[in-house]
């Protein structure tokens, strides 16, 4: 099942469950004392402000986790929702070290206290968050938050009703703040403020699930393809429709002046019969005009279909191939793009499909990619929730792709569903791998190849792979 939107809403308007929630080490509720919603102009996102303190001399609170540890597990998430007419919600990654910041963002205040600082914005909205127990026990939090250089989604809700703030310190306690009461004010769409709040809490979580699909398609011109796709194609378009998010390999639209006709590709009959409302933009096909590979006469066939919005596609391409299994006439590589599966609940989903071949040339270029692979993650999905699915052409039931395999799940703190289903075939190369990260919890609920959804009706598959069906369930949570 698709995450319920309309149910949304009403999710964001009801968030006051009291009770520590599965996944964080512990909830401590702080007393808030001043939340602001700032956008004086509709039409200039760069101009939107948020602001909030809280201050909580309950002498029970402690300081739980550190965020300023250059491991994986340090820096922050700090989560906003807004309640009321129009409600919104963001969640905020602050990590503790980037490539612009590679002294790292956290430091500590004193022995017990933590600063965030990024006043140009290099990494977010959150310009300064400070967060202390002072030594008589007054526990406090405050923030500032601007548009100026990176998106602020949160707007005043128009006729705002409440708040709440998260902040989860690396994999330790989560700080709740609930701004439900005290003295509201609202100014339609310009501001939202809440001062003095009485009473304190949590909120609960959203949760929902997602049903993805990974499927190399075989979608080469007829003659070279490992399968039929003039015939197959027509009958793959409209089984994608079941799916929310679908993955597929070597699908290449054909372009309007075709070369090589009446030699086609066939991803547009894909497109002709999707029902998704988000999908992405073919690469256009190269034809050997490409100065980094120009024996390439196509692109990468990366393409994807989605039930949930998704910002634009990267595509990155393999920095080598070999020519045992014909790879140096595509540019294989990889593919990203963050999904958004409920407001401020949001995914890096990559697509991929690596080098072929059994030569030894081919084992060296799979285990580089792995590395470029990994150090492009480093760099764009660093403290993010990942699901990665796709053709990764390692029989992990054999050296050396067992151990190259593991290193990509070790190195990109990976699952592999299959380990965490314990599937029967765990060897296959059509995979899925996921993580939890920046408050975002994933949970492979299902595993499946549909051998008996993509079939003719003489039982005859549509490609030389099976389609594999996994259902991942979310929630917006902080794991240990």
């Amino acid at each position: 099942m698709s995450p319920n939107r309309a149910l949304l809403p009403a999710l964001l308007l009801g968030l006051s469950s009291l009770a520590t929630q599965p996944g964080y080490a512990a909830d401590q509720a702080i007393l808030g004392t001043k939340l602001a919603v700032k956008n004086p102009d509709s039409s200039d996102a760069s101009r939107r402000k948020l602001s909030f303190s809280a201050r909580d001399r309950d002498a029970a609170h402690t300081l739980s986790g550190d965020p300023s540890t250059p491991a994986s597990s340090g820096g922050a998430v700090l989560q906003v929702l807004l309640e009321g007419t129009n409600p919104s919600a963001q969640i905020f990654v602050l990590p503790q070290r980037t490539t612009l910041r590679p002294k790292g963002l956290w430091r500590r205040l004193g022995s017990d206290g933590f600063r965030y600082s990024d006043p140009r914005g290099e990494h977010g909205p959150v310009r300064s968050l400070r967060v202390k127990r002072s030594s008589k026990g007054t526990f406090s939090l405050a923030a500032k938050l601007q548009g100026k250089h990176s998106p602020l989604d949160l707007v005043p809700p128009d006729g705002g009703t409440g708040a709440f703030v998260t902040l989860a310190l690396g994999s330790g306690d989560r700080y709740c703040v609930r701004f439900g009461d005290g003295t509201l004010r609202n100014d339609g769409e310009r501001s939202f403020e809440v001062q003095a709040p009485l009473t304190e809490g949590c909120p609960s979580l959203l949760s929902g699930d997602l049903l993805a699909l990974s499927y190399n398609v075989a979608g080469l011109p007829a003659a070279l393809s490992g399968s039929e796709p003039d015939i197959n194609m027509p009958f793959i378009a409209p089984l994608l429709n079941g799916y929310d998010l679908v993955l597929v390999q070597e699908s290449w639209k054909t372009p309007e002046l075709n070369p090589f006709d009446p030699a086609r590709v066939y991803h547009e009959i894909l497109e002709a019969g999707s029902l998704h409302p988000f999908r992405s933009v073919s690469a256009p096909l190269p034809f050997g005009s490409d100065p980094s590979r120009p024996e390439a006469l196509v692109s990468d066939g990366l393409n994807r279909f989605s039930n949930v919005p998704f910002e634009e596609v990267i595509r990155v391409p393999w920095d080598g191939c070999h020519a045992s299994a014909a790879d140096c006439l595509a540019l294989k590589g990889f593919s990203m793009a963050r999904a958004t599966l409920a407001p401020g609940v949001n995914v890096d989903v990559y697509n991929l499909h690596m080098e072929a071949g059994g030569d030894p040339e081919d084992e060296v270029l799979r285990d580089a990619g792995v590395t470029q692979l990994v150090g492009f993650m480093e760099t764009h999905s660093a403290g993010r929730a990942v699901i990665i699915g796709g053709d990764f052409n390692l029989h992990t039931d054999e050296e050396p792709d067992a151990t190259q395999y593991q290193r990509l799940l070790g190195e990109a703190e990976l699952v592999d569903v299959c380990a965490a289903l314990a599937c029967p075939e765990p060897g296959r190369i059509d995979k899925f791998a996921f993580r939890s990260a920046g408050g975002v919890a994933l949970t492979p609920q299902s595993w499946r190849f549909e051998t008996d959804v993509f079939v003719r009706e003489d039982m005859e598959p549509l490609s030389d792979h099976d389609a594999l069906a996994v259902r991942f369930g979310w929630e917006i949570g902080f794991p240990n």
